[in-house]
């Protein structure tokens, strides 16, 4: 199963694929045949992809919540960045979704495109009732995807905002 746009293809990885991951980008890239994209995961992507992988493992059947899905621009059959829900839908309905880009496609869209794909999928979805995501205060190019996929602000805190996308199906 992947998620197709214009211009991407959104792939969520197996477990088996997410195990390689985070092994090295150069080998879930190999494995998917694409170009490399020479871009490893930095520190802080690696520790909590490690912690996402964790809980995927506890929950197979729901890895599709848990699992790094790789953005891919078609064009180019390459890796550009990935997305991830961050949890299992809450019994309030709500998930929330982080995303990063690789700094040589940033501002052309492909992160909104992203992000839209994956909060309609997540509304397909069983009890999703919201989609929430977390920005820091000076991260304006990841508000700006947020408030083009029709995201509104509904939290501050001393470090971030908060955003929250409701299906009104």
């Amino acid at each position: 199963m992947n998620l197709e746009t214009k211009r991407l293809c959104i792939l969520p990885l197996t477990l088996y694929q997410f195990k390689i991951l985070l092994e090295g980008i150069d080998e879930v890239e190999k494995e998917l045949g694409l170009v490399s994209s020479k871009v490893p995961l930095d520190e802080n992507t690696q520790h909590a992809m490690e912690s996402l992988y964790v809980e995927a493992q506890r929950h197979p059947k729901e890895y599709l919540w848990l699992t790094n899905w790789q953005i891919i621009l078609k064009s180019e059959n390459k890796t550009i960045g990935s997305a991830d829900f961050k949890n299992l839908p809450g019994e309030s309905g709500d998930v929330e979704i982080g995303y990063g880009i690789n700094p040589d496609y940033e501002g052309m869209g492909y992160m909104t495109e992203t992000v839209e794909a994956m909060c309609k999928w997540a509304f397909s979805q069983q009890g999703v009732k919201r989609v929430i995501a977390e920005t820091e205060k000076d991260n304006y190019a990841s508000q700006r995807v947020l408030q083009k996929c029709g995201m509104k602000k509904y939290k501050e805190t001393d470090t971030g905002f908060w955003w929250k996308l409701t299906n009104n199906i």
